[in-house]
């Protein structure tokens, strides 16, 4: 059976610029009246409620906690998690997966200290090539970011793996 297609009011209202793609839609929790409607394009992840726009290289992962959507991202601003009430998830959390699965160039994760380590993980804008890289390096609960030695071995990892790979 066929999805219906999101309205063109919806994609209005919701912010999405006619460049991008929808993939898929889901309809959030119905709070007096006030439907919440959560979008997934080619290049970002949108919540219509407050008014949340990710693009898909910020998405670290969404899993789906039923019937919560819960989405952890990077950011400049915001909290980095937005948890989303799904009544009607559709194809969303497939889609989610999809699109961050897509943007990973690289994902390793490297031993700090005997017991901890961190994530290093180059990503990339969706159909961007290898020019536009970002990295993060998501250290192991326990192990604290702002401590200097931790922070030169991690820089010495990154570089490593930029060489390697010449991005």
């Amino acid at each position: 059976m066929k999805r219906p297609r999101l309205s063109a009011q919806s994609r209005h209202d919701s912010g999405i610029p006619d460049s991008e793609r929808v993939i898929a839609w889901g309809i959030g929790d119905a709070t007096d009246q006030d439907t919440s409607l959560v979008v997934a394009t080619d290049q970002a992840l949108y919540e219509m409620r407050s008014g949340s726009r990710i693009a898909w290289q910020n998405v670290i992962k969404g899993s789906w906690e039923q019937p919560d959507f819960v989405i952890d991202f990077q950011g400049e601003s915001g909290p980095p998690r937005l948890r989303i009430r799904l009544e009607d998830p559709r194809d969303l959390p497939a889609a989610v997966r999809d699109r961050v699965t897509d943007t990973v160039v690289i994902s390793e994760y490297r031993d700090l200290t005997e017991n901890a380590g961190a994530h290093f993980v180059a990503r990339r804008s969706p159909g961007g090539g290898l020019d536009g890289i970002s990295w993060s390096v998501v250290f192991d609960a326990g192990l604290d970011p702002n401590d200097q030695s931790l922070r030169v071995q991690a820089d010495g990892i990154l570089s490593e793996l930029r060489g390697s790979l010449g991005i």
